[in-house]
């Protein structure tokens, strides 16, 4: 089993096995690769670009992909996957980054809910199709995610799917059979602020292996850039829950944080506390145990 770290600041951190920096999130800001790490890019999901460019965001009968639609409750804007001037725009940031850093993570390259997008240019595209409409929408991302892959060449390729085990098709156009012929391993992140309820995410893991035909890395959410640290859930438990998910079989655990002060205070905090270890010995999760063993040969 595999560990990785997701941050949005391109500084490594010891101990783990993969090192993904958030180049681009949502947000729409773009930062400088790290040669070092593996590069995250946030496809469509684009408040800049949103902002910028209002006729570009995906329609729906309901109303935009706005974070001001109270009917899906969007925590970014996105922008329409057929605006060939953004789709452009993305192919070949993915290329670039691709060349100057160890492989690519794509995330929000999917539509945004169900019954998007309605927008004249998906309209033209769809009747051109003779497709089915959820047939087009998933082809549509497929033809994404392996143009993509054309454009990485060789490097390492992850794609990152909503955790939604059995609607993803309907709601995001995400064919994951047709997906895994493109993605090396699928990340499905279970970002919360709170991990009370361990089973929930132990039984959309279970889940999301079962149904993937490539390795399958399970997120997990220690602090984001901008929370408070008295409003995320505290290390015990989201060790607990790692040790959970670790026992369903996925191939891979990525944790997530602001920056690497945070990462580095968590992985000491999971080493000092050894009661919580030796409680966690009967969870069937040895994997994450081995990790906080690794964690202490080098953590001062």
């Amino acid at each position: 089993m595999k560990f990785g770290m997701f941050i949005y600041e391109p500084t490594p951190v010891e101990g783990f096995d993969l090192q993904v920096y958030r180049l681009k999130s949502e947000r729409g800001i773009v930062g400088t690769p790290n040669p070092e790490m593996t590069t995250n890019i946030a496809c469509f999901g684009d408040n800049n670009m949103a902002a910028k460019h209002p006729d570009w965001v995906q329609m729906s009968k309901d109303g935009p992909a706005l974070r001001t639609n109270k009917k899906y409750n969007f925590r970014w804007d996105i922008v329409c996957n057929h605006e060939k001037q953004m789709v452009d725009y993305m192919l070949d940031m993915i290329e670039d980054t691709a060349e100057k850093t160890k492989g690519i993570t794509v995330s929000s390259m999917h539509y945004a809910d169900h019954g998007f997008c309605t927008c004249p240019r998906c309209k033209e595209a769809y009747e051109k199709s003779g497709l089915d409409w959820l047939e087009w929408r998933a082809q549509t991302v497929t033809d994404f995610i392996k143009s993509a892959k054309e454009r990485i060449k060789n490097k390492p390729f992850y794609v990152g799917l909503l955790p939604d085990p059995v609607n993803a098709y309907e709601r995001f156009g995400m064919d994951f059979d047709a997906l895994a012929e493109y993605a090396d391993a699928f990340v499905v992140p279970h970002w919360s602020r709170s991990y009370a309820t361990p089973w929930y995410f132990e039984s959309l893991s279970r889940a999301f292996k079962k149904l993937l035909k490539k390795p399958v890395y399970t997120g997990l959410y220690i602090r984001g850039p901008g929370d408070d640290p008295n409003e995320v859930e505290k290390p015990e438990q989201i060790l607990k829950t790692a040790c959970r998910i670790a026992r369903t079989g996925v191939d891979g655990l990525i944790f997530l944080a602001g920056n690497a002060t945070i990462m580095k205070d968590f992985q000491k905090a999971a080493v000092s506390n050894v009661k919580l270890r030796e409680e966690l010995e009967g969870y069937g999760g040895k994997p994450v145990l081995d990790l906080i063993d690794k964690w202490e040969s080098i953590i001062q």
